[in-house]
């Protein structure tokens, strides 16, 4: 048997080579996209705003009608960490009414007056 130049491995380590030299070719033209240097703009400065900045600095907001939304103060997951169930109000009304669904839950965590139930 005459040993060859064209093993298996021979030919693999050649192909691998060769798309080795593919891919840096191929970045290197992707790397030459037409690029510029600097861009310029105009910037036009409107000088009839000198007037209104005065009003601007004396401008009230009345925030009274902005509705916050509250925290709940227990709510149900499922073992998804989908919400189930929200409820509001204190909780010594929410045990009261709910008592067997506070029982079946497991208490997973709280923050504050945030209660989180696994059911």
């Amino acid at each position: 048997m005459k040993p060859t130049i064209l093993t298996q491995k021979n030919v693999c380590a050649l192909l691998g080579l060769l798309m080795a030299i593919t891919i840096l070719w191929s970045a290197s033209a992707e790397a030459k996209v037409d690029t510029f240097d600097a861009v310029t703009a105009k910037v036009v400065v409107n000088d009839s705003l000198g007037e209104s900045s005065e009003t601007m600095k004396n401008l009230e907001v009345d925030l009274k009608d902005i509705q916050i939304k509250a925290l709940p103060t227990i709510t149900f997951i499922n073992k998804y960490g989908e919400v189930v169930a929200e409820f509001y109000g204190e909780k010594s009304e929410i045990e009261g009414k709910f008592k067997e669904l506070l029982r079946n839950g497991t208490f997973m965590m709280s923050s504050g007056k945030h209660e989180f139930y696994l059911i």
